[in-house]
């Protein structure tokens, strides 16, 4: 990546100083991304580069990640490049006119561009621009490649089964059109579901971009259909017992290259295996996988969950017979 910020644009150094000729402000982070983690391990899988096996077998220590954060280290020491832990939240800088590419989430859409309903800035510092939503940063554009990621629900097994059975309508409750439409049209997410997804309420939702700055802002519906017509280019990691843990080493990765950049260390094959050595024992991923449950045998199934299921299936066999029933009187009243 090359970027060009036209150079410096002297003054009276005493009342003015040097400003930057893209923005003619002292502050500009030509590119800023929010989650360093994410953007990690996008560039390994853009790169076909290994991060961990789906049994847990940690391998984010790789040449390939040498190589990225070597890249990183670079843009770093020129000015082009920093992070929201070590600079701040993206959006302020875009928002201010300091920065000229900014990396968030889809939910994050909804704070970013001269007329975010979300800006978190005060208004005098605010500067007026046009916003473009693109996809992340790719090295193979013809084979796009973004990670998906986000909180999940998930159900435990308690000895009632009468509150994992209410667990369980409250997630279907979650998952229902209703709420996941509403969801997406505050927080600007994606709903979970095709059916939300195609139906008429989201799909009018979209269709009226730009109407105003706040339910239908223009970048954050933008930022979503982006989403949409690239769900099929999307990627998860896998999940197992100290997953998150990785996932904090991939961006601790990145955040110790920058801070190290900044203070003029020396970035050398010997930083690299000291920064490994120190990641892997902070996050204690020389333990993650060790219990993993793959490949044994767990033997029957306990009675508790056995009435589980039996419940669930009473629940869906009660749904169906409601639904036939309510059908067939609508048709004897036509």
């Amino acid at each position: 990546m090359g970027l060009d910020l036209g150079g410096f644009r002297g003054g009276d150094k005493e009342k003015r100083g040097w400003t930057y000729v893209a923005n003619e402000q002292k502050v500009l982070i030509p590119f800023i991304y929010k989650s360093t983690d994410n953007m990690l391990i996008s560039m390994l899988k853009q790169k076909g580069a290994p991060y961990s096996t789906q049994a847990g077998q940690v391998e984010i220590f790789n040449d390939e990640t040498t190589d990225l954060l070597e890249e990183i280290g670079d843009h770093t020491k020129s000015g082009a490049f920093s992070t929201f832990k070590i600079s701040g939240y993206p959006a302020n800088f875009l928002n201010a006119g300091q920065a000229l590419f900014a990396i968030d989430s889809t939910a994050g859409a909804t704070w970013m561009g001269a007329d975010a309903p979300l800006s978190d800035i005060a208004e005098g510092s605010k500067v007026e621009f046009e916003t473009v939503v693109r996809p992340i940063p790719q090295y193979d554009v013809e084979n796009i490649k973004m990670i998906s990621q986000g909180p999940s629900i998930t159900i435990f097994n308690k000895k009632d089964p009468q509150v994992v059975l209410a667990s369980w309508l409250f997630a279907q409750y979650l998952l229902s059109d209703e709420v996941q439409v509403a969801y997406a049209k505050t927080e600007g997410y994606l709903p979970v579901t095709k059916k939300a997804m195609d139906s008429k309420e989201y799909q009018e939702y979209l269709s009226r971009a730009g109407q105003d700055n706040e339910e239908h802002y223009r970048v954050k519906i933008e930022a979503a259909k982006l989403l949409m017509d690239h769900t099929e280019d999307t990627f998860v990691t896998p999940v197992f017992n100290g997953s998150a843990s990785l996932r904090n080493a991939a961006g601790e990765l990145v955040e110790s290259t920058v801070k190290s950049v900044k203070r003029k260390e020396e970035i050398d094959q010997d930083y690299f295996e000291t920064l490994y050595r120190k990641t892997e024992g902070l996050y204690h991923l020389d333990q993650v996988g060790t219990s993993s449950m793959e490949g044994q045998d767990l033997g029957p199934l306990p009675t508790s969950s056995k009435i589980l299921l039996i419940s669930l299936a009473v629940v869906w066999v009660g749904i169906l017979v409601y639904v036939i029933r309510d059908k067939m009187k609508q048709k004897q009243k036509a």
